[in-house]
């Protein structure tokens, strides 16, 4: 079976995905960009291309007639987080079998891989191989069977996981995702989870102190409710984020009834957990939001963002002083040789 090449430039999505279509028993190759894609496609046949519409360089659609100029056959499913009609209809008009917004269902996905491949490419189970050992203490020994959990059991257990995981239980973490993934191995949210915790797991300890990389942001829109799951990837820089902006727009326009439910469940909560947007970010201590996120009618949120677009032109004066400086620096020792 020629394998499925996922083009995806957020790590933990293209990992998550990579890692559900082994298990599934997929052969899969991967790759970051559109460029990096390109050149793999030149040098191997794929039964079929998973394509993020965002990604850095040339777009999924891009790589998608590119690949298909070069191989007329291949098959595409873009997924996008911007979804709208016009990408939607030019998706199908370069000859993408379909167009996923996320967050996707992966049991969709998988009922649309199984469609597009058809019958005759039937999935072939690897061979269970050894995996990586991960050494912990004698105290804390995984010996635990998986918890044995019921479906709708599953948002009070992933709820009791990102506890474990916040405060640093990561062995106790790791049993609730993956009693998680016995029932609902789909979820690809769990799936982030318990690579996110077993890559916690495997970091040294020093002293009886675990050293760990900081665990996924939750995008901000998730905070609030909004988007029913996203990683941040900006480091709550949502100036810079497209995703922001898009989501800003679809707001201000009205168009989207999901926006206009979420939103009415946020006028129904409590004063004090109306949080505004830049307490959630950290940027203050503590500020409710009266605007309903309407961010751009907000005096507020007008003053943050003059703010922070200030700091963004101080950062971008500095680093151009400082490349002056390293341009003169280089350029010194050239004076210099061209006067003797």
């Amino acid at each position: 079976m020629k394998p499925i090449l996922v083009v995806e430039d957020e790590a933990i999505m293209r990992e998550s995905l990579r890692d559900w279509l082994t298990d599934e028993g997929y052969p899969v190759k991967t790759a970051e960009h559109g460029e990096e894609a390109l050149k793999v496609i030149g040098e191997q046949d794929f039964s079929l291309l998973i394509l993020d519409m965002k990604l850095p360089g040339k777009s999924g659609l891009e790589v998608l007639r590119e690949a298909r100029a070069q191989k007329p056959k291949i098959n595409g499913i873009i997924i996008t987080a911007y979804p709208s009609v016009e990408t939607a209809v030019e998706a199908m008009k370069l000859g993408a079998v379909d167009y996923l917004p996320k967050p996707f269902s992966l049991d969709a996905m998988e009922k649309l891989i199984e469609k597009t491949l058809g019958p005759v490419q039937l999935k072939i189970k690897p061979k269970a191989a050894p995996k990586e050992a991960i050494v912990l203490p004698a105290k804390e020994a995984r010996d635990e069977k998986i918890i044995a959990i019921a479906p709708e059991e599953i948002p009070l257990h992933l709820k009791q996981g990102k506890e474990h995981f916040n405060a640093g239980r990561y062995t106790e973490a790791l049993r609730e995702f993956e009693s998680i993934l016995a029932v609902a191995p789909a979820s690809i949210e769990t799936r982030v989870w318990i690579r996110t915790t077993k890559q916690a797991l495997a970091e040294p300890r020093i002293e009886g102190v675990i050293v760990t990389e900081a665990k996924p942001k939750e995008c901000l829109w998730m905070k609030m409710g909004l988007v029913t799951y996203r990683i941040c990837t900006r480091d709550y820089d949502c100036l810079t984020c497209e995703f922001d902006q898009t989501m800003q727009e679809k707001m201000a326009a009205g168009e989207t009834p999901e926006l206009d439910q979420a939103l009415e469940r946020f006028r129904e909560l409590p004063g004090s957990q109306r949080l505004c947007r830049y307490a959630l970010k950290g940027d203050v201590s503590y500020r409710i939001c009266s605007r309903l996120f309407q961010c751009a009618i907000c005096a507020f949120g007008q003053m943050m963002e003059d703010a922070l677009q200030q700091k963004l032109v101080k950062l971008q004066a500095r680093r151009e002083a400082l490349l002056k400086k390293e341009q003169k620096a280089k350029a010194l020792p050239e004076s210099k040789t061209s006067g003797i």
